[in-house]
C-alpha cells in the first residue's frame, strides 16, 4: 500500500527543511529534499550596489559558511573587471577557506554525535576534544580573515591585512599539536560510526545514489561555466501546497542530477572509486579535514604574506561581461556570477551553493531504504538550508 509521509524541521540539521516520501510497505520509493526557510533576497538586494561590497553582504547569507561566500564573490567580480590578485593573497583565500571548511566539518560531527554516543559522557569527551582543534581553527579565521565570523579582510582584490612573520609562525607552531588532537578525534569518530552502523543493521551501500559527481578542485576552485547551470522550480518537481511552500532552486550542472561536496573531490581529484553509500560520505568529510590541515601548513611553511596583499583597483566594465567565482566550500562547490558596469555597479548577481546542487542527491540516496532511517541520509549531507534560500 502507497503512502505520502512528509516531514518537516529535520533534527541534527542547519536551518527549517522537509521530506516528501512516498513510502511502500514501509521502504521510501520516491523522495524529495527541501528548503522551508525565507527567502532573503541576496541576489536582488545587490543590484545597483557597489560591486567592492559584494564581499561583505554575501558573507550575512550565512553564519556557518561566510568565508566560503566572501571568496566566492570576490573571485567573481575580479573575473569580471579584470583584476588581478596578487598570487600571496590568493593563498591566504585558499588557507581561509581551509579553515572554515575544518571549523565546518567537525560543527557536524558535533551535530550528529548525539546519533553516534548511546552514552552521554562519551558524547561530551568527544565533543571537548573536537572543540580544541575548532578552536585552532577559529584562530586561523580570525588572524588571516579579521574575525571568525564574516571575515572583513577578504576584499576584492586581495585580502587587505599581511599576516606578519611571527604571527604565521605562531601557527606553525601550533599544527603539529592540533592535528594530533584531530587525528585521535577522527579515529574516535570512524569507531563510533560503525558502531552505529551496527547497531541500526545498516548496510555498507545504505542511502547509495547512481548520480555523476560535481567538483572544481580539490582544495581552493577553479573556474567553471555557468552556462552549464540550469534550474528547475519547485513548481515542476513538487505537489500541492509544496509547490509555494518550498523555498529552494533546484539546480541541474549540464543538464543533470549531481553530487557535490568531499566524494565528489575524491573522485574527481584523488582517483578515489566510490563504494557508495552515507556512511563513506561521512569518513571522507573526516579525511578531508586532515588533509586541509596539512594544506594549510603548507601553504604558511612555503610562502611569506607581510608584503601588499590587495590590489586596490575599483572594478569596472561593460555591464555584459559575466564574471564567475568559484570556491570549493565545506559542503561542496559555491559559485557566484556577476555583472558589473562602468562605475562599478552590480547590475546581475546569481549564485548556487551546494546544498542547492544536492538536494537531487539527497532525493536519489533516499531511494530503497527503510522511511524510518530517513533522517540519516539527510544528515550526512551536513545541508546548509539558510544558504540554500538565499
Amino acid at each position: 500500500m502507497k503512502k505520502i509521509i512528509k516531514l518537516e524541521g529535520i533534527p541534527l540539521t542547519e536551518g527549517h527543511s522537509g521530506l516528501f516520501l512516498e513510502v511502500e510497505e514501509g521502504i521510501i520509493k520516491r523522495g524529495f529534499y527541501y528548503a522551508l526557510v525565507p527567502v532573503r533576497g541576496f541576489e536582488t538586494l545587490l543590484l545597483g550596489k557597489d560591486s567592492r561590497v559584494a564581499p561583505t553582504i554575501t558573507t550575512r547569507i550565512c553564519g556557518l559558511c561566510q568565508v566560503t561566500h566572501a571568496i566566492a564573490s570576490a573571485r567573481a567580480i575580479e573575473s569580471a573587471a579584470g583584476i588581478e590578485v596578487p598570487p600571496e593573497a590568493e593563498k591566504l583565500r585558499e588557507v581561509l577557506g581551509l579553515a572554515v571548511r575544518i571549523y565546518n566539518n567537525l560543527l557536524h560531527q558535533i551535530i550528529v554525535s548525539e546519533d553516534l554516543f548511546p552514552e552521554k559522557r562519551e558524547q561530551l569527551a568527544f565533543i571537548r576534544e573536537v572543540q580544541g582543534v575548532r578552536k585552532f581553527a577559529g584562530t586561523v579565521l580570525e588572524t588571516v580573515g579579521g574575525e571568525i565570523i564574516h571575515s572583513p579582510n577578504v576584499k576584492v582584490g586581495g585580502i587587505s591585512e599581511p599576516l606578519e612573520e611571527p604571527v604565521k609562525e605562531k601557527l606553525l607552531l601550533e599544527i603539529d599539536r592540533v592535528l594530533e588532537k584531530l587525528k585521535n578525534s577522527f579515529s574516535v569518530f570512524r569507531e563510533s560510526l560503525e558502531a552505529l552502523w551496527k547497531r541500526e543493521g545498516l548496510s555498507e551501500d545504505f542511502g547509495s545514489h547512481s548520480l555523476g559527481y560535481f567538483a572544481t578542485d580539490l582544495y581552493y576552485g577553479k573556474p567553471v561555466s555557468f552556462d552549464k547551470f540550469t534550474f528547475l522550480l519547485p513548481q515542476e518537481l513538487l505537489e500541492g501546497e509544496l509547490k509555494r511552500r518550498v523555498t529552494n532552486l533546484f539546480p541541474l550542472f549540464d543538464g543533470k542530477p549531481v553530487e557535490t561536496g568531499p566524494r565528489a573531490r575524491a573522485v574527481l581529484f584523488k582517483g578515489y572509486t566510490p563504494r557508495g553509500g552515507v556512511k563513506e560520505l561521512h569518513l571522507l568529510r573526516g579525511e578531508e579535514n586532515i588533509e586541509a590541515l596539512l594544506r594549510i601548513r603548507e601553504i604558511l611553511e612555503n610562502g611569506k604574506f607581510d608584503g601588499e596583499l590587495w590590489n586596490r583597483k575599483t572594478p569596472s566594465s561593460d555591464g555584459e561581461t559575466l564574471g564567475v567565482g568559484v570556491h570549493e566550500a565545506p559542503r561542496g562547490t559555491n559559485v557566484h556570477a556577476v555583472k558589473v558596469d562602468k562605475t562599478g555597479k552590480i547590475v546581475y548577481y546569481k549564485i548556487v551553493v551546494p546544498t542547492e546542487l544536492n538536494f537531487f542527491a539527497v532525493g536519489e540516496a533516499l531511494r530503497g531504504i527503510s522511511a524510518t532511517k530517513a533522517e540519516y541520509v539527510v544528515r550526512a549531507y551536513d545541508p546548509c538550508i539558510v544558504c540554500a534560500a538565499h
